[in-house]
């Protein structure tokens, strides 16, 4: 179907809007009309015109008045504006048409030839217009979903770049930023920081038992048991193999030492569904001290899992 091309008419007298409306009937236009320039103006602002045949003598406004306030308004001041009237066969009164805005103007009687040819030429131009907003619309639309494609495709590169494939829990690469970070917060604001790495008890006899597979279940029920216990500010990493890591931000070393408890006791309970391996893990617990940077609350949080280790396995050591 043709688009529909709106053109508004205005005039104050009806058998004047009528001879206009059928000399461009057949002409594809959607005729809008308006007796007043107050009706005018306000259908300039309903409509998306492709031109505006506008009369000067009317009543209380006139179209020089209408034509300026169109002009004057960002939402139409880019309507083509052709005055249709009998009064502006002087040249003065055709300048002032034009300093109103108008592109140009015709004269009453007016030959029906003359009035199609103008009008054939902003309904062409209306409709390369509309062209160009669509082409661009779909443009910017495509690069709208075209952006939003590649923001997922760099969240999902920066998420498997920090995560670890088996536990989906952060790697060591990601903690180490983490743990920089968090101990730089914790110096500037003032608040505890504790620290607990575990390692899996005899997890190289679950393997030799009963295969990596085995092994992967274990570790993954370690690590959904880590998310389920944890607060949402708390960062857990796979340390390597069979270890795990936890910074706890705002938390005093006794605190930490009873969440480890939790997790170890929640773990061990574990045993008698998940698997019929024997489930079990070591802890090692400390809390930031001035004197300490990333390095070396790593190695006291190692030397305090290796005492769990040495002292029996499956238990809490705070150091």
């Amino acid at each position: 179907m043709t688009e529909k091309v709106p053109i508004l008419v205005v005039d104050d007298l009806p058998q004047n809007i009528m001879a206009l409306e059928a000399v461009i009937a057949d002409m594809g236009f959607d005729v809008i009309t308006a007796s007043s320039g107050n009706d005018a103006l306000r259908l300039s602002l309903k409509h998306d015109l492709a031109l505006i045949l506008l009369d000067v003598q009317m009543p209380g406004m006139n179209g020089f008045e209408v034509a300026r306030l169109i002009r004057s308004n960002p939402k139409t001041n880019h309507f083509p504006i052709i005055f249709v009237t009998a009064g502006m066969k002087d040249l003065l009164s055709q300048i002032e048409g034009y300093e109103t805005g108008a592109v140009d103007y015709l004269i009453k009687p007016f030959e029906p030839i003359i009035l199609r040819s103008k009008v054939k030429v902003f309904r062409e131009l209306y409709l390369q217009r509309k062209v160009i907003e669509r082409f661009y619309s779909n443009l910017e639309q495509l690069v709208e979903e075209r952006t939003s494609e590649l923001k997922e495709a760099n969240a999902t590169i920066s998420h498997l770049a920090a995560t670890d494939e088996l536990t989906e829990l952060y790697n060591r690469r990601y903690f180490n930023d983490r743990l920089s970070a968090a101990i730089s917060a914790a110096r500037r604001h003032s608040y505890h920081l504790s620290m607990i790495m575990i390692d899996l008890d005899h997890f190289k006899k679950v393997n030799d038992t009963y295969g990596h597979s085995a092994g992967d279940l274990v570790l993954k029920t370690f690590a959904d048991l880590l998310r389920d216990m944890m607060r949402a500010e708390d960062v857990a990493a796979r340390w390597g193999g069979e270890e795990f890591i936890i910074i706890l931000p705002h938390t005093p070393g006794d605190a930490a030492a009873a969440l480890a408890e939790r997790i170890r006791a929640a773990f061990e309970q574990q045993s008698d569904r998940a698997t019929a391996i024997v489930l079990s893990a070591s802890f090692g617990v400390v809390q930031l001290h001035e004197s300490d940077d990333a390095d070396t609350l790593i190695s006291r949080a190692d030397a305090a899992l290796y005492r769990a280790k040495r002292e029996g396995r499956n238990r809490v050591v705070v150091e």
